[in-house]
């Protein structure tokens, strides 16, 4: 047993800060500063508060000279469960192996435990043990940790110098990720011998992207005067940091040396490999809120796809982006936002070329002919048609089945429940739309013109013609050639800089920061049809929810959380339920009145409850085709009598109260009960037109004018003053912070407030288990688009008042 104490003793005299003989040499030491996969060996509570999946190579030699106690760790871990195996040489021809398991649970947003247990497999058969590790940690702010940890609970082998040890420290981080300053303590407690404290103070700093220096000195507290020091550098390479550094003490003349090797995520890097292009595939549903299943990570979201195209037009280490648009569910606001990304980089002087996968609708097309060049599939086309719109009226059908829909509005405009009580359109309803389709056929005809270098009428005449197959679509000048995938890379080589490389996961793994961030925007999105209660991901025929007091509960945690200096509202929702959308209302009030700007950014459509919601905020931004206004409210039910006339199905009502059954769909509303409801309909109407003229600014008999029910484009929206500006998601972030006084080049964080990805703590991550089981077991069933007007009904069946814009607008 003597020789396994022998080299203990022999690094403990070499500086004060010897790791334990037990556990591998690591670069790192600070139980409160630190993130990554060698936390499991210090502090595993610390696991959880970076949760990116991570590998690491750790090789250490206490003697450089001669290589002497040579040791090499494997480490990974993510979503706070870590794994390790370590070999070391005690002795020369003496091994002592370890693996290691970590897990980490936070139990708050600030707060994490841990614990870790190694299997020691020393030389010898009879040597082999089990240690122990338990770790806290508390991060209360952007610029402080603490942590705490015991390791090798009960000295389980003191007579190989495995003896229990408590470390304490704090982290200040005065900059940010820039700089982190640490002090640990430590304390040795051997039984019946004397503990052992050793101080460590450190520094990591990074004086550039991808390049970071570390340092740290140490000192026993009693004993030895002697002072162990190390330093090292580490650079940043593409997904891999490399580090090396060195390690000694005062007094000896023998210096330990280690190097590393690790995984790393994000942009953190000193540059990227060649001269990348951006390689973008546009291929998907792209929700906001996207929902993972037991089985698979949820798909990428809009917002994800938004911020990589943004970053890549910014990023000065990438040379041009590549868009491989195959398939898409846009609305026109949101190709629109696509464009102005397009043109961002555009106007830094980064090509942008387009290929085009199969056949390409409207929409998809209009994208690509932002970019200076668009290809196609020699197999593809342009499906370049034109705009047209269709709605269902199902009167007819539901007299036939003796169902009777009783349904009172406000205002001509408001047509949402035509459909149901009528076999065509009203005048009022014939006027709006014919208005909404004219604007959106002039984005899509001068957004064409203006990318292909082309008069309007020219488009006018090519759409008039259309569809197209890929040799015509050339032959149109549409597109500017046609390949298959794998010629493209020897046709882009005029159009990228010489010697480039694709970057096809470009901005794909993003670092998520172990810490709060300083400063930062905080972004809610308000999606599908607002409802009462929790948000939902949808279920049998029916699309994603968004729930009040999920996204109240959002709003109160960003006027709470200090490092939040403004908040973006995202809104792309027809509306829904009148009360949750003026609790959504609300509860922006209160932002506000925490003295945090609130800012909208429309997407494809903010109407009627989706700009109830709005109408409060400091500034909206809009697209010129947000489909937006339809300030009006309806509601009633359907009377099912007659229906159940026909199957033969009695119902029987016994009711106290006037109106006690008006909402029945057993019986019809008879005229006193139908005038209660019309009553009803007129007040939420005079509360929604109040809150518009609260917020814009407006007088009543403005609101009135550009209210009724009328459905808006974002072009006239922002002639009649409902919203600010037009602009996309970025241009709404900017206005955010600039109203919450950042300084233009200030560096801050963008917050999304996600409740499928967002939660961290243990209740947290139980309830996101559940939502995981419920996304992976639920049919999924798309629904007839002509039935949406039911679906959507019926997913707000407990109330009776709506504030929903009328149809659904696509563009293909």
């Amino acid at each position: 047993m003597a020789r396994y104490v022998a080299p203990m003793l022999l690094s403990l005299a070499l500086h004060a800060h010897a790791d334990p003989v037990e556990r591998p040499v690591l670069p790192f030491h600070s139980v409160a500063g630190e993130d990554g996969a060698h936390t499991m060996y210090t502090n595993p509570s610390l696991l959880n508060f970076d949760r990116d999946p991570v590998y690491a190579v750790y090789y250490g030699t206490s003697d450089v000279v001669n290589g002497t106690n040579s040791q090499v760790t494997l480490a990974t871990t993510g979503s706070g469960v870590g794994a390790g195996l370590s070999y070391r040489e005690i002795l020369p021809g003496e091994a002592w192996w370890t693996i290691s398991s970590a897990l980490s649970l936070r139990l708050s947003e600030t707060v994490a435990m841990g614990s870790a247990v190694h299997w020691q497999l020393p030389e010898g058969g009879d040597n082999n043990f089990v240690s122990w590790d338990f770790g806290l940690g508390w991060r209360p702010s952007p610029w402080l940790g603490l942590g705490g940890s015991v390791s090798n609970l009960g000295s389980p082998m003191p007579e190989m110098g495995v003896n229990t040890r408590y470390d304490v420290g704090l982290a200040l981080r005065p900059a940010g990720d820039l700089v982190t300053l640490g002090l640990d303590v430590r304390a040795d407690a051997p039984p019946d011998l004397p503990v052992s404290t050793t101080a460590e103070a450190s520094l990591r700093l990074r004086p550039v992207r991808g390049l970071w220096l570390r340092g740290y000195a140490d000192r026993a507290l009693s004993g030895s005067a002697a002072i162990g020091y190390g330093a090292s550098l580490e650079l940043h390479f593409a997904d891999t940091s490399v580090g090396a550094g060195g390690r000694g003490a005062t007094g000896s003349s023998t210096i330990g040396g280690y190097g590393y090797v690790t995984s790393v995520r994000g942009d953190d890097q000193l540059f990227l490999p060649g001269r990348p292009i951006a390689d973008i595939t546009i291929d998907g549903a792209y929700p906001y809120q996207p929902a993972a299943t037991l089985f698979s990570a949820p798909e990428e979201s809009y917002l994800d796809l938004i911020r990589r195209l943004d970053t890549a037009a910014r990023d000065a280490r990438v040379r041009g982006i590549l868009l491989r648009i195959e398939s898409s569910a846009f609305s026109m606001a949101q190709v629109e936002e696509l464009r102005g990304l397009v043109k961002k980089a555009r106007s830094r002087g980064k090509p942008v070329v387009a290929w085009l996968g199969g056949d390409v609708s409207n929409g998809e097309y209009l994208l690509a002919s932002a970019c200076d060049k668009v290809y196609v599939h020699p197999a593809g086309g342009v499906e370049l048609v034109g705009l047209s719109a269709e709605i269902q009226y199902f009167k007819g059908a539901l007299d036939l089945v003796g169902v009777e829909a009783q349904y009172a509005k406000r205002a001509e405009y408001k047509s949402g429940p035509e459909p149901m009580t009528r076999t065509g359109s009203s005048d009022p309803a014939r006027e709006q739309m014919d208005a909404l389709v004219d604007d959106l056929f002039a984005t899509l005809v001068t957004g064409i013109a203006e990318g292909r270098g082309r008069s309007t009428e020219e488009i006018k005449a090519l759409i008039d013609g259309g569809p197209y197959s890929a040799s015509e679509a050339v032959a149109k000048g549409l597109v500017d050639g046609a390949f298959y995938p794998d010629e493209l890379r020897d046709e882009l080589e005029g159009d990228f800089p010489g010697d480039y490389t694709l970057a096809d996961r470009y901005g794909m793994d993003v670092d998520s920061s172990g810490w709060q961030p300083q400063r930062a925007v905080a972004v809610v999105v308000v999606d599908g049809a607002i409802a009462d209660g929790e948000s939902s991901p949808g279920g049998l025929f029916g699309g994603a929810a968004t729930g009040s007091k999920t996204v109240v509960k959002a709003l109160e945690g960003a006027a709470e959380a200090r490092s939040i200096k403004a908040v973006v509202l995202r809104v792309d929702s027809p509306g829904g339920s009148a009360f949750a959308s003026d609790e959504i209302w609300r509860a922006v009030e209160k932002v506000k009145e925490s003295g945090k700007p609130v800012v909208v950014s429309m997407g494809g459509y903010a109407a009627s409850g989706g700009y109830y919601v709005s109408a409060g905020a400091d500034s909206i931004w809009a697209q010129p085709s947000t489909v937006t206004g339809s300030i009006g409210v309806y509601g009633g039910k359907f009377n099912l009598d007659g229906l159940f006339d026909k199957v033969g199905i009695n119902t029987e009502i016994t009711a106290r109260g006037r109106n006690a059954s008006m909402f029945s769909m057993s019986r019809p509303m008879d005229s006193v009960e139908y005038a209660a409801l019309d009553r009803l309909i007129g007040e939420t109407y005079a509360q929604f037109k109040s809150r518009v003229a609260s917020g814009r600014s407006m007088s009543d008999e403005k609101v009135e004018e550009v209210a009724r029910g009328r459905v808006w484009s974002g072009a006239r929206a922002k002639g009649n003053g409902l919203v600010d500006s037009h602009g996309g998601f970025f241009d709404a972030i900017d206005d955010a912070r600039l109203r919450a006084g950042m300084a233009p080049n200030a560096p801050f964080n963008v917050v999304t407030f996600d409740p499928w990805s967002g939660a961290t703590s243990m209740p947290g991550q139980v309830a996101q288990l559940g939502r995981r089981l419920e996304a992976t077991l639920r049919p999924q069933i798309e629904a007839p688009r002509a039935l949406e007007p039911f679906w959507r009904l019926v997913a707000l069946r407990d109330e009776h008042v709506f504030t929903l814009m009328p149809y659904d607008v696509r563009v293909e």
